[in-house]
């Protein structure tokens, strides 16, 4: 994946981590796999992020991308603007997590 681009992780209410605990969605610089330093100090994203926006339908929509969206940081996760990777934890998996049937969202790119 690429900074350079803009990506929509969009999960529809089944597409939610089904965890015990808490889950989350990571994003790690490719060359040193480390952290992005970014304005809004948002290393992760998850269940437990305070402002997260849930949509109407009950969805969840987070954007992965460089810069801030126009829709502003509640449900967005920094990255650099170079190459990086995406790590889903899941704390606690619910049985979906081992049997198969949970299936995460799939990543869109914006532009």
């Amino acid at each position: 994946l690429s900074g350079e681009k803009s990506y929509e992780l969009r999960m529809a209410p089944h597409e939610i981590p089904p965890a015990g605990a808490f889950w989350s969605i990571v994003a790690y610089d490719f060359k040193t796999a480390q952290f992005f330093e970014n304005p809004i100090k948002r290393y992760s994203i998850g269940d437990r992020t305070q402002g997260l926006r849930v949509n109407p339908d009950g969805s969840l929509s987070v954007l992965i991308q460089h810069n801030e969206p126009k829709e502003g940081p509640s449900n967005w996760l920094p990255v650099g603007s170079g190459e990086f990777y995406l790590v889903m934890r899941i704390y606690e998996p619910k049985p979906s997590v081992f049997d198969g049937s949970f299936r995460p969202a799939y990543l869109r790119e914006l532009r």
